[in-house]
């Protein structure tokens, strides 16, 4: 982060009581631009609030411990929003990798354009570590919700996109490396539906008619992509349930997107060949699309 081409920054970093070794890293780096904050374990939520009430800039950014940013993140989403004075958020892309950096082949679905209430309530397409936002919409949309261990990061785009219509942009350049490892809780297919579901009761108290209108497609939407992490995970059998599911909430909304095809392609070789042969095809597959990330 403090080697991007934009300069003027501050960086604070929260601690949520790790019990590893990153904090003291962090301080040996010695940059008169970073801080270092320890608090008690409380969650990511937590963490983010702690930063936004210490933060003083004019916008305002988010990463996790194990992310990344590109070259030239931070300089793009500033000449963006001096640019386009109506927008309160700016976002983009991110490519998937292991816990070793390598590619896995997937790319977060690039965006263009202003995001709406509906865009959001049918899928989460903002990818925390690509976020940049204006203090002002920050001080008006309030802290994240700490009462959700997870998904506190969409909810928060939700209520943004609440704010002002309109307000929250998407360009289509990945901009970030999202880090997957073993027991992440986004790999874990049941807590995700746990999170969706408590978010959806929260937005239909929020915005009850705007989700009417797209919570069969956002159900749809929410197992289709629970199939893919089941499916990963190896789990063939829910994934093939869950997929199932979905198609059955929504078929036409979701036959209509590539993704929906090439998810139940891969199930389909799962359930019909032989394994050695299926994993042979699923590497050739992933070495494929790192080659074109």
């Amino acid at each position: 982060m403090l080697s991007q081409s934009w300069t003027d920054l501050e960086l604070i970093a929260i601690d949520d009581g790790s019990e590893d070794a990153s904090a003291c890293e962090f301080q040996q780096a010695g940059d008169c631009r970073s801080s270092l904050i320890r608090q008690e374990h409380r969650g990511p939520a937590a963490a983010r609030n702690t930063g936004l009430r210490l933060a003083r800039g004019r916008y305002i950014a988010f990463m996790d411990g194990d992310d990344l940013w590109l070259p030239g993140k931070l300089e793009q989403d500033v000449a963006f929003l001096d640019a386009h004075p109506e927008a309160d958020l700016v976002f983009s892309s991110m490519r998937i990798v292991d816990e070793f950096g390598n590619g896995l082949g997937r790319t977060i679905r690039k965006w263009s354009g202003a995001v709406t209430i509906r865009d959001l309530l049918i899928e989460d397409i903002i990818g925390t570590p690509t976020v940049l936002m204006r203090r002002e919409a920050v001080e008006q949309i309030g802290d994240f919700d700490e009462s959700m261990p997870a998904g506190s990061d969409y909810d928060y785009w939700l209520r943004a996109a609440l704010l002002r219509p309109n307000r929250l942009y998407g360009v289509p350049r990945v901009s970030a490396l999202y880090r997957r490892h073993p027991g992440q809780i986004s790999a874990d297919w049941q807590e995700q539906l746990e999170f969706w579901m408590r978010i959806m009761a929260k937005m239909r108290a929020i915005c009850p008619e705007e989700l009417a209108q797209v919570e069969r497609l956002a159900g749809a939407g929410i197992h289709r992509a629970l199939a893919a992490t089941a499916y990963e995970n190896g789990d063939s059998d829910d994934a093939l349930r869950l997929f199932q599911q979905a198609l059955r909430t929504a078929p036409m909304f979701l036959l209509s997107d590539r993704r929906t095809w090439l998810l139940g392609s891969a199930l389909v070789s799962a359930l019909v060949l032989p394994r050695r042969v299926h994993q042979k095809l699923e590497r050739l597959a992933r070495t494929a699309r790192a080659s074109r990330d």
